[in-house]
C-alpha cells in the first residue's frame, strides 16, 4: 500500500531552471576569474596564482558538465525509469569531482617543474589584489550556492558549494604563499602549490564519497527515528524491515507494519495512508512511501519463509 506523491513536473522543470540559472551564473563568474589570473600569474611567472587559475577553470567545466547533468535530471518518468531521471544530477557531481581529481594532478605537476627550474615570480601589490579579488567573488560564490542549494534540495549545488568553500582556503593559501615570496623563502610558490592540490583533492574525494553513497542506494533515513514515528500511529502493533535510499529531497521509503488480524482491508488501507501521511510530516523530503500490512498473527521468521 501506499503511493507516490512526488514532485509534479511542472515543479520539476521550475526547479531544474533555477538550478541551472545558478549554475550559468557561477559558471561566468568561474571562467571570468580563472582568465583574469592565469593572464596575470603567467605574466608574473607566479605558478602559485597560475595554480589558482586553473582551479577556477575546472569549476567552470564542472558547471558545463552540472548544466548537462540537471537538463537530464528534469525529464519526466516514463515507462523506462518509473521513478525519474534525478540520479543523473547525482551522477554529475560524481563527474565534478573526477574534474577536481584532475585539477589537482595539473597543479602538482606545475609545481613539480616549477621546483625542477625554479624561476622568482614578480610579487607587486596587484598580486594581492587580484587574489583580493577572487576571495571577494568566492565568498559570495560559496554563499549563494549553498543557499539556493538547501532551497532547492540540490546535491549539485550543495556539492558545487562545497567546492567554491575550499576555494576560500585555497585563496587564503595563496596569500600566504605570496607573502612567502617577498620574503624570499625558498620554493614557497611550490610547496603552497602543493597544498592547494592536496586540498582540492580532499574536496574531491569528499564528493566523490558522498555521491557514490547515493547512487549505491545508502541508507538516507535512520530507521529509529522511522520506527519512533510509526509506533505512535493508532492501530500499528509493530514495524520492521525499514529500508530508505535516495537523496536530499528525494527520498523512498518501505516498511512493514503489523497490525491486528482482525483489521478489515478498508481500515488496514486507511492506516497505510496515515503512516505515510505522519512520515512526510516528520521527515523532510520524502518522495514515495510504501507501506506492507501484515497481522500480527505471523512471526518475523514466519513471514520471511512465506
Amino acid at each position: 500500500m501506499g503511493a507516490n506523491h512526488g514532485i509534479s513536473l511542472p515543479e520539476r522543470s521550475q526547479r531544474a531552471r533555477q538550478i541551472e540559472y545558478v549554475l550559468w551564473l557561477t559558471l561566468f563568474l568561474n571562467w571570468g576569474i580563472a582568465l583574469f589570473k592565469l593572464v596575470f600569474g603567467y605574466l608574473t611567472h607566479c605558478i602559485v596564482i597560475v595554480a589558482d587559475g586553473f582551479h577556477s577553470l575546472s569549476d567552470g567545466s564542472s558547471n558545463i558538465v552540472g548544466i548537462a547533468g540537471i537538463r537530464a535530471a528534469a525529464r519526466p518518468d516514463d515507462p523506462t525509469h518509473p521513478y525519474g531521471h534525478w540520479k543523473y544530477e547525482t551522477l554529475a557531481a560524481i563527474i565534478l569531482s573526477f574534474f577536481l581529481f584532475a585539477a589537482s594532478f595539473s597543479i602538482i605537476r606545475e609545481a613539480w617543474n616549477s621546483f625542477r627550474h625554479p624561476r622568482q615570480p614578480e610579487v607587486t601589490s596587484w598580486s594581492f589584489g587580484v587574489m583580493a579579488l577572487t576571495l571577494a567573488v568566492n565568498i559570495f560564490t560559496a554563499w549563494y550556492e549553498r543557499k539556493r542549494g538547501r532551497e532547492l534540495r540540490s546535491e549539485l549545488l550543495l556539492s558545487d558549494a562545497w567546492h567554491t568553500i575550499t576555494d576560500i582556503f585555497v585563496s587564503l593559501a595563496v596569500f600566504a604563499a605570496l607573502a612567502g615570496i617577498l620574503l624570499h623563502i625558498p620554493w614557497v610558490d611550490s610547496v603552497f602549490s602543493v597544498l592547494i592540490a592536496a586540498l582540492i583533492a580532499y574536496a574531491a574525494f569528499g564528493i566523490l564519497k558522498h555521491n557514490a553513497g547515493v547512487l549505491c542506494d545508502r541508507v538516507a533515513v535512520d530507521s529509529k527515528v522511522i520506527e519512533a514515528l510509526v509506533r505512535k500511529i493508532a492501530g500499528v502493533e509493530d514495524c520492521h524491515e525499514i529500508r530508505t535510499r535516495g537523496r536530499t529531497g528525494d527520498i523512498y521509503i518501505d516498511l512493514h507494519v503489523l497490525v491486528d488480524p482482525a483489521m478489515s482491508v478498508e481500515l488496514a488501507h486507511g492506516l497505510s495512508n496515515v503512516i505515510e501521511r505522519d512520515i512526510r510530516a516528520g521527515i523532510e523530503g520524502v518522495t514515495d512511501v510504501i507501506v506492507h500490512i501484515e497481522p500480527t498473527t505471523h512471526t518475523h521468521e514466519e513471514l520471511k519463509e512465506s
